[in-house]
């Protein structure tokens, strides 16, 4: 069996790239297998693209599988 967290990209807290990367860095040394992000429109302040986040995001982890929970579909 394989584990993994997902996060929501808004907010003051995971609004922040940073703070998602280092999360997710985190994940990973902990030996959790998978890092997703939320990917929907919210109507809050501060929202990460999770695209962009999930790019940023691979450049500092190695082997924890990375995507999106949600693309819509347009």
């Amino acid at each position: 069996m394989r584990f993994a967290i997902y996060v929501p990209c808004y907010g003051d807290t995971y609004g922040d790239p940073a703070v998602l990367g280092d999360l997710a860095v985190e994940a990973e040394a902990a030996g959790w297998d998978g890092f997703f992000m939320w990917d929907h429109v919210v109507a809050q302040p501060l929202v990460a693209d999770p695209w962009v986040t999930l790019g940023a995001v691979a450049a500092r982890t190695s082997r924890i599988t990375l995507g999106p929970m949600i693309t819509p579909v347009p």
